[in-house]
């Protein structure tokens, strides 16, 4: 029992503070588990209640929770004296938490005011789990504040390696209780030297997530990895899930091992896990993509390293899907001066090999505007532009030379667009050749570049439309020849997690569904194939108002009669 949690046990009421994510209810729930008090507590989430509603509410839970006697006895009294009714029947020690999804705000604190006697006369403990701050109290403030990483044992932090990085740790991680917990978890299972390096080489919690996440991910066998993905996919894991007995407990630190086996995937490592698991292994990396291109006697596409070889004065490394972002010789630019000028310059990345000239630049970004000061805002712009660039680089970036805009062709350029189509060349000709490994390596590094859609922070401007759908297209057809590579090689859990990634990029899309409808009754699931098809009928009919197409119905009756020679057909 920690200092903290021995305040919480003794105090009529309690205050727990934790940032967004900081999973500060989860650890009060093992706190209260500890105790024993499980069954006799009153947990009201009061995000979506509204402040005069509160009272009712929480009168209402614990009347739930404690009584015996016939339900809505009181319901014709007030709200604050049903509530102090209800306290005075709870069992002696019970516990009420209120879940707030913000700071305690002056109504929490008078609903407080007004119950305490009550609480206080029964050994009532009360706790409130705030998202923020407190706010300053209105009457006597609680007995009790701590913060959610006061809830994590110091026993634990001590078994983990030495002072200084048992206190870079708790930097990065104490304010996300549960994350600190999940950390110590994967120092126990894996080694405590694995996370040594990557906290000594992280420069903030996401940093450490990431970098812990790529280390670990190394000493996991393919069944581990194969769990992991399916875990991405649908959030959380079973045994039975997989192919293979790998436990929830064999995963930490991602998953939180639940009862009966079940464990649940803790959303803040989805963004690293998800990374990590699409990036094939190889040598090169490109900043913008964490990619690493791969030789495996595929035919090489055009390669960008080999353009090292010529004299240039620096390299320009660009992201255009999702949101832009730029880095020249490893500088980020972090400052730009007006988002006309980021959109010239996406503009320009994208057709980089040719220059634009003055009037195709006025026409697409100010057309509307008398020809005068349109020029003017393309030159603020393109002056904007340069500014941001003088942080990172004392070259002009963007030149203008016989009437046109063009990029520095003393800059080598890379631009994670173009190193995505050429992935798919790469991975399309790996197929061509029918090598299936090389190819699924190469379609996987394609599918880690896309982040999110292009251009994905200027979703309005007109002329991002057409390339931004055109490589949503190819996205969606890559996952789909990935799809067949997986489930012609027997792979089925990275079929399903493939196939899942279609429907999230298009809800729509049939062959998905029926592509993972064959991967569960494959699986012997069919109580998942049914499902699948249903949700195929229910977002089809809420979505374009069809129905699945006869070749869907065909399937799920297949599946549904349960024929083992139809089954063998769908192989």
């Amino acid at each position: 029992m920690t200092p903290a949690v021995r305040r919480i046990a003794e105090a009529p009421f309690s205050v727990i503070r934790g940032v967004p994510g900081s999973y500060a209810a989860e650890r009060l729930a093992g706190v209260v588990d500890s105790w024993q008090r499980l069954n006799d507590c009153v947990w009201l989430r009061a995000q979506d209640v509204r402040q005069a509603d509160l009272a009712q509410s929480l009168a209402a839970a614990c009347e739930h929770r404690w009584s015996s006697a016939e339900p809505g006895r009181r319901t014709g009294q007030l709200p604050a004296a049903r509530l102090d009714d209800e306290i005075q029947a709870a069992p002696e020690g019970a516990i009420i938490v209120l879940e707030l999804g913000s700071r305690v705000t002056p109504g929490v604190t008078k609903l407080i005011k007004a119950i305490r006697p009550a609480i206080t006369d029964r050994g009532v403990r009360m706790v409130v789990v705030a998202g923020s701050r407190l706010h300053p109290p209105v009457a006597r403030g609680p007995d009790c504040v701590v913060s959610a990483a006061d809830l994590v044992g110091g026993a634990a932090l001590e078994e983990y390696s030495s002072a200084q990085n048992r206190a870079q740790l708790v930097r990065y991680a104490g304010r996300h209780a549960a994350v600190l917990s999940d950390v110590l978890a994967a120092a126990r299972l894996w080694s405590p030297d694995l996370v040594d390096e990557a906290l000594q080489a992280s420069y903030g919690l996401t940093s450490l997530l990431g970098r812990l996440t790529a280390g670990l991910l190394d000493q996991l066998t393919p069944d581990q990895r194969s769990a992991l993905q399916v875990a991405l996919t649908v959030g959380y894991w079973h045994p039975q899930m997989g192919t293979g007995p790998i436990a929830s407990d064999q995963l930490r630190p991602w998953l939180v091992p639940m009862e009966q086996q079940w464990g649940w995937l803790r959303p803040i490592w989805g963004s690293s896990l998800r990374r990590e698991l699409t990036r094939p292994t190889a040598a090169k990396q490109h900043w913008f993509s964490n990619q690493r291109v791969i030789s495996h006697g595929v035919p090489a596409q055009p390669a960008l390293p080999a353009a090292r070889s010529v004299t240039r004065q620096g390299v320009l490394e660009a992201r255009l899907f999702g949101s832009l972002e730029v880095r020249v010789d490893g500088s980020p630019v972090t400052s730009w001066n007006g988002q006309r000028g980021t959109s010239v310059l996406r503009y320009l990345l994208l057709r980089r090999h040719h220059s634009c000239t003055r009037d195709e630049l006025l026409e697409e970004f100010w057309h509307a505007v008398p020809t005068r000061a349109a020029r003017n805002r393309l030159q603020v712009a393109v002056s904007g532009l340069r500014r941001a660039f003088l942080d990172v680089t004392a070259l002009n970036v963007v030149e203008y030379a016989d009437g046109k805009y063009r990029l520095n062709p003393e800059l080598l350029v890379e631009v994670d667009v173009e190193t995505f189509e050429q992935g798919l060349n790469t991975a399309a000709a790996a197929e061509r050749a029918h090598l299936s490994d090389d190819a699924r390596t190469a379609y996987h590094q394609a599918i880690a570049l896309y982040t999110g859609d292009f251009a994905a922070d200027a979703p309005f401007e007109q002329w991002t439309l057409l390339p931004r759908e055109s490589l949503r297209i190819k996205l969606v057809d890559t996952l789909d020849r990935l799809s067949r590579i997986d489930l012609a090689d027997g792979r089925t859990d990275d079929c399903i997690a493939t196939a899942h990634r279609m429907l999230d990029v298009d809800p729509c899309r049939e062959d998905a569904h029926r592509l993972l409808m064959r991967c569960y009754a494959t699986q012997g699931r069919t109580y998942q194939a049914v499902r699948q098809y249903e949700f195929c009928t229910r977002i089809l009919r809420a979505t374009i108002d069809a129905s699945p197409a006869a070749d869907t119905t065909m399937l799920y009756d297949v599946i549904l009669s349960g024929s083992a020679i139809e089954q063998a057909k769908m192989r």
